[in-house]
Order: C-alpha cells, then sequence, then structure tokens
C-alpha cells in the first residue's frame, strides 16, 4: 500500500502550487469558478458572470491559491483565504450568509479581532481534473482532456482537493491568522479529520453552494496538529516550501 509521501511525491512533479497575484493567473481563478460553480454546478448564474469569470466583492479582500498542472499549463483547482484585516466593515460570507447555522453567536467572526480572522472559501477543482475517462458523471478521478506526460499522473488528481485545503491553510498559519473559518462539505470535513485536522464544527448543515457546514480552526490547533500528527507533518513537508516561496514572491507579510 502505498503512503502518502509516495502520493505526494507525483504529485509535485507534476503540479505546481501558485498565489494569483497577477491579472492573468487571477482570471485563471475566475475562470475554474466559473465552470465548476455556474457552469458545472449552477451554485451561481452565468447572467451573473460576464466574459465566463465568477467573481464577487470578497475577492479584492482575499489571497487565492491555484493549482497548475504543469504539463498542460490548465488551472486544475483554486481556493482562497479572504482577510478581514483591521476593516469592521468586512463580513465574512460565513456570518454574512449562514449565521443562522451557527450554534453560538459568540462564534460570529464579527466578535472577534479582526486582524486575525479569515476565511477559506471558494475550494474548487475542475471538472476535468475529477472525471476518469468513460465515467462523465464521476466526482472524483481524472479526465482523457487532458493531456498526461504518462499514466501515473492519474493517481495524483485525487489529492488535488486535500492540496489546496492545505495550502491555503499553509498560507493562514504562515500569515498568523488567530482564526480560520470555513463552510466545507461533509465529506471534506470526514476525510480531513481522518487526516488529523482537529477542527470544530460550530454549527449544523445548511445549503450555501451545496450541503454544508460551518468549522473553526485555530492558529494554535494548526501548529499543534503539525507537530503531534505524523501524517500532516509529511504532507505539509512538501506543501509548505512551496506555499512560502509563492508567499514570499508575492510580498505577503510572513511573520
Amino acid at each position: 500500500m502505498k503512503s502518502f509521501r509516495d502520493m505526494m511525491e507525483p504529485f509535485q512533479q507534476y503540479f505546481v502550487v501558485a498565489i494569483a497575484d497577477t491579472p492573468e493567473l487571477m482570471r485563471k481563478v475566475q475562470q475554474v469558478r466559473y465552470e465548476v460553480f455556474c457552469k458545472e454546478f449552477q451554485f451561481e448564474r452565468e447572467e451573473d458572470c460576464p466574459g465566463g469569470l465568477e467573481h464577487d466583492d470578497y475577492d479584492e479582500h482575499a489571497t487565492h491559491c491555484l493549482i497548475l498542472h504543469r504539463h498542460s499549463g490548465l488551472a486544475a483547482g483554486c481556493v482562497r483565504l479572504i482577510h478581514s484585516g483591521d476593516d469592521d466593515k468586512i463580513i465574512l460570507p460565513i456570518e454574512r450568509y449562514c449565521a443562522a447555522s451557527l450554534r453560538d453567536d459568540n462564534m460570529y467572526p464579527s466578535r472577534l479581532r479582526h486582524d486575525g480572522v479569515c476565511e477559506i472559501s471558494r475550494l474548487a477543482v475542475s471538472s476535468h481534473f475529477r472525471r476518469r475517462h468513460g465515467e462523465h458523471d464521476s466526482p472524483v478521478g481524472a479526465s482523457a482532456a487532458i493531456p498526461l506526460s504518462n499514466g501515473d499522473e492519474y493517481r495524483a488528481f485525487p489529492l488535488l482537493s486535500f492540496a489546496l485545503f492545505m495550502s491555503v491553510l499553509s498560507l493562514a498559519v504562515m500569515t498568523r491568522c488567530r482564526h480560520s473559518f470555513s463552510m466545507m462539505e461533509p465529506w471534506l470535513a470526514r476525510h480531513l479529520q481522518i487526516m488529523g485536522f482537529s477542527f470544530q464544527q460550530i454549527g449544523e448543515v445548511t445549503d450555501y453552494h451545496g450541503a454544508r457546514a460551518p468549522f473553526h480552526y485555530t492558529l494554535e490547533q494548526a501548529i499543534a496538529d503539525k507537530e503531534r500528527r505524523p501524517l500532516l507533518r509529511e504532507l505539509f513537508s512538501f506543501i509548505d516550501p512551496m506555499v512560502e516561496v509563492e508567499a514570499r514572491r508575492a510580498r505577503l507579510v510572513l511573520h
């Protein structure tokens, strides 16, 4: 049975993590979101996304992680980290749209210090990297439409959603976000908890771009999980260096 290290090494060979800090890279992010959220799942209306780009007001307050397929140059997936910063006028999406699902109003992001609060959102994996050849309705896997350098690349595709989550969480830790919130699909939450992430569900499942529940994760929990969970240490040993290089290139503040 292959270890995660055996799986992550080809992932690093076939994919690259980038921070979308240029108009060209942001266009790739918004194209993936349009493909997934508008055309495929119809969470957003196509008429609200001119030019085939899905975007909203939170994009300018966020850092966007993008995973690119090295061989084709195609965007495989994206995710963003919304920062509330020191602007008390910014109400994060989890509170703006899903406050009714939160169990404790003391966990509303607006009641915490704004300079340490962020939200992980808009995680999307391109359908080209989620469908197997001949299985057009499969939610996971790979597509024959992607030009591959060899057949081993298919094995790295199922790691994309986890790599995106780890990339944005790595960025949250590096930028010292004390509180990370996320509206997460139940299947992803279960798998991440099995892997060793000790984030807490803080509300009920609700319909927000599909069935999702609110979760909270602190900086202290993230650091402790990486220290005491060998699997997470192994996985982040691949992700952290890629994110740090990109963060420094983009001149993000790292402490």
